[in-house]
């Protein structure tokens, strides 16, 4: 099977445009380790260690209907986007997740996804990828990015930070 762009044998791609400036929306994907915070599907994230939003950095997150995922940060372009490897999920092995800004003018910005990934488990794994995993991150990327775009043009969370959590006692 031929490789894709990031040098795997699946990719599924999205992008969406987002009517805020890109500063804005650097602002929200820079927070990398509380994307729990925007996106839907993941119920938790937090970090692996001390660092944060540079090549190294990770998080672990726990996503509704997938599992957990360790994700660590390979490329890191202040303002621009960001690269990061995805721990083994199911049948989907050496994942690489690319995210890419870009300003659109003074109001507009567009962000496009790349998740690209190899499989494991041969026949079995092909067999789930297609009948189950492939469409379930076909439709869960886009209604991710979606996600984002309400986070970044409302200003609300999906979920509040955990650190307000902590203050009010209610953990």
């Amino acid at each position: 099977m031929k490789k894709n762009k990031l040098g795997k044998s699946y990719l599924i791609e999205s992008h969406i445009t987002i009517n805020a400036p890109s500063n804005k929306v650097w602002q929200v994907l820079s927070d990398f380790n509380d994307v729990y915070t925007w996106a839907p599907t993941v119920t938790h994230s937090s970090a692996l260690d001390e660092k944060n939003n540079q090549i190294g950095a990770g998080r672990h997150c726990k996503i509704e209907g997938f599992g957990a995922i360790d994700e660590v940060l390979t490329q890191w372009q202040e303002n621009e986007g960001f690269t990061y490897t995805i721990s083994d999920l199911g049948p989907l092995t050496q994942g690489v997740s690319r995210w890419t800004l870009a300003a659109e003018g003074q109001n507009k910005s567009s962000i496009k996804v790349e998740f690209a990934y190899d499989l494991r488990f041969g026949i079995m794994g092909k067999l789930l990828h297609k009948m189950v995993m492939r469409r379930k991150l076909e439709t869960g990327l886009p209604d991710t990015l979606k996600a984002l775009k309400e986070r970044v043009e409302s200003g609300k969370l999906v979920r509040p930070l955990l650190t307000e959590k902590l203050a009010t006692g209610s953990l």
